[in-house]
């Protein structure tokens, strides 16, 4: 029951929620105006992506899913990023935020999404129903000025688009975690993130070619890395932009970047910091390993390994087995536990699927019998989620 003595009912939303749900979104103390194009302008948003409570006509509280797909080992992976989560002052403590979520779980698997990840401000309540923490790592760094003869850098404006589409898609293709952006997403993000064009810079060649971007905000202690691009891995071009976007924010920055961009620091300029927030789940485990299935049998074949498999314990999924072997890919449930090999838990395979068996996976795993096939199918990934991306 809420204060007024009314209940309110779950649903899906309609085209005619859309005005409702920005003026509660308001509540997160930002003007509508700031949300509005995040739902006009987003050509994957549909009102079925939203779940509202429904208190006698009035919207109380809502969950977004963003319709997502994003690289991993090379392929698209489709995913139910949540976020705009929020229930109005009046009517917190009702439990509305786990209704949504339960109501959103029960039918968003069976729509095509594989897995979910959010940011989380409130951890607890994800974990309640599935979301595990996938740990990202932040960089900061204190910059020197930008030196002369470094490359040309100037802001971005519309005409140059088409070039960094193309850029984007070159450097990140082999990456984990990036956006696959379509040209009508391109140009609906630039309306969401209403980006000051002087955060936005490129970079040019002597010959004019583009050689690299940076995307940027300002923040209260240091300017805040959005996104870089660097044509050809160039350091010096992504260590000029860097430096050009630290400007703003005393010559220091901060941000999320994959480790093959760490090379544009010189020894002792930054640190890397673990960083919370990010959580992920599985939402339809034999939809994750049919569109992973073609990555992981090629690994197994470039291995030489004659594959085996590894078990699961997932909230969608329950306890699973996921055998691997030239013939393909099964997933099976499991329903005894006379195997006392260790189970991969939420956490531990989120960290293998986005960051790969890295330096820091042992600790997660644990004293796995098969950690040479966890090798083979989860290598060490160039991992990366670009802050510019919503959900």
């Amino acid at each position: 029951m809420s204060r007024n003595g009314g209940v309110a009912s779950i649903r899906r939303a309609n085209a005619e929620d859309a005005g409702p749900i920005l003026d509660l979104l308001a509540f997160y103390e930002r003007p509508r105006s700031y949300f509005e194009p995040f739902y006009l302008s987003d050509p994957s948003y549909r009102p079925e992506h939203s779940w509202v409570a429904d208190q006698d006509g009035r919207l109380v509280a809502h969950l977004r899913i963003f319709d997502r797909s994003i690289r991993v080992g090379g392929v698209g992976l489709r995913i139910a990023g949540v976020g705009n989560v929020i229930t109005a002052p009046d009517q917190r403590g009702h439990g509305y935020a786990g209704q949504l979520l339960r109501a959103m779980l029960g039918v968003i698997p069976a729509e095509g999404f594989a897995y979910s990840l959010l940011r989380a401000y409130q951890p607890a309540l994800y974990e309640r129903h599935g979301w595990a923490p996938l740990d990202q790592e932040l960089t900061r760094a204190q910059l020197p000025p930008l030196s002369a003869g470094s490359a040309a850098i100037v802001p971005f404006t519309d005409d140059d688009l088409p070039e960094v589409m193309r850029l984007y898609e070159e450097t990140n293709a082999e990456r984990t975690g990036p956006t696959i952006r379509s040209p009508e997403y391109w140009r609906a993000q630039l309306r969401w993130l209403q980006e000051d064009r002087g955060d936005f810079l490129i970079a040019r060649a002597d010959d004019g070619a583009l050689a690299g971007y940076v995307r940027s905000r300002s923040g209260p202690d240091a300017t805040e890395i959005l996104e870089l691009g660097v044509g050809s891995g160039d350091p010096e071009v992504g260590r000029a932009l860097l430096s050009a976007a630290a400007t703003r924010g005393g010559g220091r920055i901060r941000g999320h970047l994959p480790p093959s961009l760490r090379t544009v620091f010189q020894p002792g300029e930054r640190e890397i910091v673990g960083e919370f927030g990010l959580m992920g789940r599985v939402m339809d485990l034999a939809a994750l390993a049919a569109t992973l299935g073609p990555v992981w049998l090629e690994r197994l074949r470039s291995s030489g390994s004659r594959g085996g498999s590894f078990r699961l314990s997932t909230a969608a999924a329950g306890r699973t087995e996921v055998r691997v072997s030239a013939s393909g890919i099964q997933v099976d449930t499991q329903t005894t536990d006379g195997d006392v090999a260790p189970l991969l838990d939420e956490r531990a395979f989120a960290h293998l699927l986005f960051r790969g068996f890295d330096g820091a996976a042992s600790g997660l795993i644990g004293a796995q019998p098969n950690s040479s096939l966890l090798r083979v199918l989860f290598p060490e990934q160039d991992f990366v989620i670009w802050r510019t991306d919503a959900f």
